[in-house]
């Protein structure tokens, strides 16, 4: 009991560590307390305080008091609270830019939450990983992660987090260029927040300039000038001094583009300053960046070399290699504990149903024992022995079958050497620049008499061309992966009522503009036929979904081959409709490509082949989207003409 009490303290102390930060006063009077205290849980409580209160003002002290406070969570054993502040630890270290060892505390906490059955301990590292992938960029993956800590946030009445997650949420819709959709989640937030003074519970500064930013991607200037200053005063009133420097760069920022340089070089230095004071890395490194773009187009290089100079240092340690390879070795260790959880689930599983087979087997020699006692019983028992064996049966069906889903995983661990030669690729690229490079400095250190221009013009261009190397194989790779995973899981949707008219026009733009994105070349005709009839259907959308985007991509591909090879006398052409037929949905997705060949018709929904070249596809498209259409109950079939093109057929029921 006087655990929970003081994990409840923590928690609530975790709001105070998210969002309002303590004041100068208030700092020296928790380290006044943590002199005189006693107790282990006063100790723990406090440091807890002041790492919370220290981590936008003064990271290395609050990382000094985390790891005060885990120690004497180990000591008391006391595994909830331990969790938490591995939490707290790895966001400080986000802010820091210190990338890996923050997802790696998230994941220890994580790990934590889950095994003890804690849902704030695990909606708090759902938040921390969702802020390290929205870093990263990756933002479909902080999302979904953001969404489920927001569910679980909500779950147990934390209001604080729940807006917080909605406000990230605007955010990643802001760094998408989604003006609409930022600004729609931050004034939920903001008019949450006017209707409190709880300053503990809510970031203000941040809450602040995440507004401003989402007028100024609506082109409202003024509107956002005002949240940016409000940013400053609710920042200098939280002494959060990471806020500080963050809305002044956004002014700086908007100054620039309202055509104010002096203004915006002001705030710069501002913000670069303030990140300085708390070695708020990304900060530093804006603000680098900025004041060396603002000096380069004003013709000052020697200042923007200088600042040009800072920002690089900073991103070496923000996102260079050695950085890289740390974080994704930290994912790919999770992905590998998560791969053994699986399979300890199925073997746990797989020994029940053996015991149960066994079981069954003991039934059975009771009832051969029965028959053999009893003569004079022999077509009732007979009967009864058939029951026996039929269920016998069912239940070998039952192992074969896990059997099979066991082998699975072994699949994509034998498949996993496939992934080798493009990571090779890699890294003998990465080896290759780096001599390079060096070979580079090298000569750029010789006196300009002796220096060659034509060697170091050939050495740049090797190393762009090693990078173009570096890209093609990651993302090569990147794909068998993702490519595996899809396949080896099955989607845990919900069905939905869904407008499969609008979904189809939606994947077929997204297609050919994902398209035009990578290829500015590629053209093509659209042609949408949709019946207007066919209503609202049942299905989960996001998998249809893919299957509807996978089909017109395959389209694009083929009529693109089509194009390079007969030349500007073929129109290439794909064409979408629905329509309802004999009580089900169909929807078509034509080309006029060169079709199928007949030797290869039989094998195009098995997984791991495909007719692309090597390094352009995995195989498993075709395959993954033939099992979702099967598990929405219809068909997806394919009917083609070589040198005329192809026709997929999803048939779905109503």
């Amino acid at each position: 009991m006087y655990k929970k009490i003081l994990l409840m303290l923590i928690c609530g102390g975790i709001s105070c560590a998210c969002f309002g930060q303590f004041s100068l006063e208030q700092i020296r009077q928790l380290k006044g307390l943590l002199i005189t205290a006693k107790k282990d849980s006063g100790k723990l409580y406090i440091s807890y305080q002041l790492a919370s209160g220290y981590r936008f003002s003064n990271i290395d002290s609050s990382l000094l008091y985390t790891d005060k406070a885990i120690a004497i969570a180990d000591k008391m054993d006391f595994q909830a609270a331990k969790a938490q502040i591995l939490s707290l630890k790895g966001s400080t270290f986000l802010e820091a830019g210190k990338l890996p060892e923050s997802l790696q505390f998230q994941y220890e906490s994580l790990k934590i939450g889950e095994k003890i059955k804690d849902s704030s301990v695990i909606a708090y590292a759902l938040n921390g990983i969702g802020n390290i992938y929205m870093e990263l960029a990756d933002y479909g993956k902080a999302n979904q992660y953001y969404f489920s800590s927001k569910d679980l946030f909500q779950k147990i009445n934390d209001t604080g987090m729940f807006y917080n997650e909605i406000s990230n949420i605007g955010n990643v819709h802001a760094l998408m260029r989604k003006p609409d959709s930022a600004l729609y989640y931050q004034q939920m937030v903001y008019n949450t927040l006017l209707k409190t003074n709880d300053r503990d519970r809510f970031t203000r500064p941040e809450i602040m300039y995440r507004m401003g930013t989402a007028y100024k991607l609506k082109g409202d200037n003024l509107e956002a000038l005002k949240y940016y200053q409000k940013g400053i005063v609710e920042a200098g009133i939280d002494n959060d001094v990471r806020g500080l420097s963050i809305s002044n760069l956004f002014i700086a920022e908007l100054y620039k583009q309202m055509k104010y340089p002096d203004s915006s070089l002001l705030y710069a230095y501002r913000a670069l300053h303030l990140g300085e004071e708390v070695s708020f890395r990304k900060g530093i490194y804006d603000a680098s960046i900025f004041l060396s773009d603002m000096y380069k187009n004003t013709h000052q290089f020697d200042s923007a070399f200088k600042y040009l100079t800072r920002a690089n240092v900073e991103k070496d340690s923000l996102i260079g290699s050695k950085r890289f390879q740390q974080l994704q070795r930290i994912v790919l260790d999770e992905q590998e504990h998560q791969r053994e959880v699986d399979a300890n689930r199925v073997a746990v599983e797989n020994r029940r149903k053996q015991n149960l087979l066994l079981a069954s087997l003991g039934v059975f020699l009771i009832v051969a024992a029965i028959l053999y006692r009893n003569n004079q019983l022999k077509q009732k028992t007979n009967k009864t022995l058939k029951i026996t064996l039929d269920n016998l049966k069912a239940t070998q069906g039952q192992l074969i079958q896990s059997e099979k889903m066991a082998s699975l995983g072994e699949l994509t661990a034998g498949i996993a050497h496939e992934i080798q030669n493009p990571l090779n690729f890699v890294n003998n690229f990465s080896e290759v620049n780096k001599e390079l490079l060096e070979e580079l400095k090298a000569e750029r250190l010789k006196p300009n008499a002796e220096r060659e221009e034509a060697l170091e013009n050939e050495l740049i261009n090797d190393v762009i061309s090693n990078e173009e190397k570096i890209n093609h194989h990651g993302k090569r790779a990147d794909a068998i992966v993702k490519g595996m995973l899809q396949h080896s899981r099955s989607s845990n949707g919900v069905k939905e009522p869904t407008d499969m008219n609008a979904l189809c026009d939606e994947y077929l733009r997204l297609a050919y503009h994902g398209l035009r994105a990578k290829d500015k070349s590629f053209n093509a005709t659209l042609i949408t036929d949709f019946d207007a009839s066919i209503g609202m259907i049942n299905v989960i959308p996001q998998d249809i979904g893919r299957v509807i985007l996978n089909l017109i991509t395959n389209a694009f591909y083929v009529v693109d081959e089509k194009k390079k090879q007969v030349g500007d006398d073929y129109e290439p052409t794909v064409s979408v409709s629905t329509r309802k037929a004999n009580g089900k949905i169909e929807i078509c997705v034509k080309d006029n490509g060169n079709g199928i060949s007949a030797k290869v018709l039989d094998k195009i929904f098995q997984p791991f082949f495909t007719t692309k070249p090597t390094g352009q596809g995995t195989g498993l498209g075709l395959s993954l989207s033939y099992d979702i259409v099967k598990a929405h109950g219809g068909e997806l079939k394919v009917e083609t003409k070589e040198g005329e093109g192809t026709t997929f057929v999803i048939l779905l029921p109503v």
